[in-house]
């Protein structure tokens, strides 16, 4: 084992302090690393640090342990807002199939990756750090570094490697990220009881992060022999278990990663259903096109009448980005019976302002009004994908909230007139 902080130097020393390193995120983001620069801040200066932090799952700003640091990544979030506003954080807003590709070929020195402790055969398993991080392994020119994490599961289908693939190993015990699912209120209730309607038996579901998850998975409880292809789940994919929806087949959880609490990381580790495979399946439009029934139900924070989406700003200033959503819902349009299906409450903050909207608000879009499916608020499912324009404007208002339709209506007819 080597110490971290001693680590760090050699990085410097060998880059001429000015070492790039990749970072994860995800629920096993080395918290050791953080540690040691909060106690040696200097260690991060002149360092350029490079990953796919998670909002609202990573809080940790690599960019603000020292002023001469600096990070590159692929969503934006409160946490990098003042080092964007100074240029030290580089947003590059891509999928999340494109940050995988990217983190091929993005100058690096040396990459922390976490891993599980040793089996009696040496080898580790990437376990909930498989999304990103064989992209990474893959380069044989990076100084690749094990971060082992005691607490990390070993699960039964994961990538697994010899320790002795690592230039240098660490042991991180800081404790991985939980997150628990807050209690679903009525209005998510009604829309996953929508969603439901969307669904059958044997389907496969892929859901985004947030509460979307749990509408996805709460829906998919409406039905039995239902398999998961997604990003990364939560305790909710848990819930979905334990009341009989998901498959009992080898593997029918299919995920990058997971987020939540110990016994969710617990079944992980020994439920055979847990298959944790990189971003390069879990995201690939033509595997994702190839699975019949697909259902991708996915969030967002307006759509206009057009069929557009918006899931990266809020008021004026980003706070997310594409992330894997394109993937999914070009995926599941290519799917035989399959279907891409927005779910999202019909109003924000406290019922003042609708979801569904004239025209989106945000400078950029992140769904063409080409690539809408279904929308589905509490107030029933809007089918737009071979919808004209009329058709789409009265489906969507016909499923916001009943405050808003007639000024939407009317605001419609205006905008339609200079059509």
């Amino acid at each position: 084992m080597t110490a971290t902080a001693d680590l760090l130097r050699d990085l410097r020393a060998a880059t001429g302090g000015k070492p790039r390193i990749y970072v994860p995120g995800g629920p096993a983001e080395p918290g050791c690393i953080a540690t040691t620069l909060r106690d040696e801040p200097d260690l991060a200066d002149g360092a350029t640090f490079i990953g796919h932090w998670l909002p609202g799952i990573n809080r940790t700003a690599w960019t603000g342990f020292h002023p001469g640091s600096r990070a590159e990544g692929t969503f934006l979030y409160s946490e990098y807002r003042s080092a964007f506003e100074d240029g030290r954080y580089h947003l590059t807003p891509i999928h999340y199939s494109g940050a995988y590709e990217w983190l091929k070929t993005v100058p690096l020195d040396a990459a922390f990756i976490p891993v599980s402790a040793p089996d009696k055969r040496g080898d580790v398993s990437l376990s909930l750090g498989t999304d990103m991080s064989p992209a990474v392994m893959a380069r044989g020119k990076v100084r690749r570094i094990a971060v082992i994490r005691p607490d990390m599961p070993f699960p039964a289908t994961s990538p697994r490697l010899p320790l002795s693939d690592f230039a240098d190993v660490i042991e991180d015990d800081t404790p991985l990220i939980t997150l628990g699912d807050p209690p679903l209120p009525d209005e998510a209730k009604a829309i996953a009881a929508n969603v439901a309607t969307l669904l059958g038996d044997g389907f496969t579901v892929q859901s985004g992060i947030g509460s979307v998850q749990q509408i996805a998975m709460a829906a998919a409880a409406h039905h039995r022999n239902i398999r998961i292809h997604t990003g990364m789940i939560t305790d909710a994919a848990l819930e979905a278990v334990n009341s009989g929806a998901i498959s009992s087949a080898p593997g029918s959880i299919l995920t990058g990663t997971a987020i939540g609490t110990p016994p969710l990381y617990e079944a992980a580790g020994s439920d055979p259903r847990f298959n944790f495979q990189p971003v390069s399946v879990t995201h690939s439009v033509p595997v994702l096109a190839a699975i019949p029934r697909l259902a991708a139900i996915n969030g967002g924070v307006e759509v206009d009448l057009f069929g557009q989406l918006n899931s990266e700003w809020v008021k004026g200033r980003q706070v997310a980005s594409t992330g894997g959503l394109g993937n999914f819902v070009r995926g599941a349009q290519l799917s035989a019976g399959g279907r891409s299906i927005i779910a999202l409450p019909a109003t924000a903050r406290g019922g003042s302002l609708s979801r569904i909207v004239l025209q989106l608000t945000s400078p950029t879009v992140t769904l063409s009004r080409a690539e809408a499916g279904y929308v589905v608020t509490e107030h029933g499912v809007a089918d737009l994908a071979t919808a004209d324009v009329d058709q789409r404007a009265e489906r969507l208002i016909a499923v916001a909230a009943p405050a808003f339709r007639d000024s939407l209506a009317n605001d419609w007819a205006r905008l339609r007139a200079s059509l």
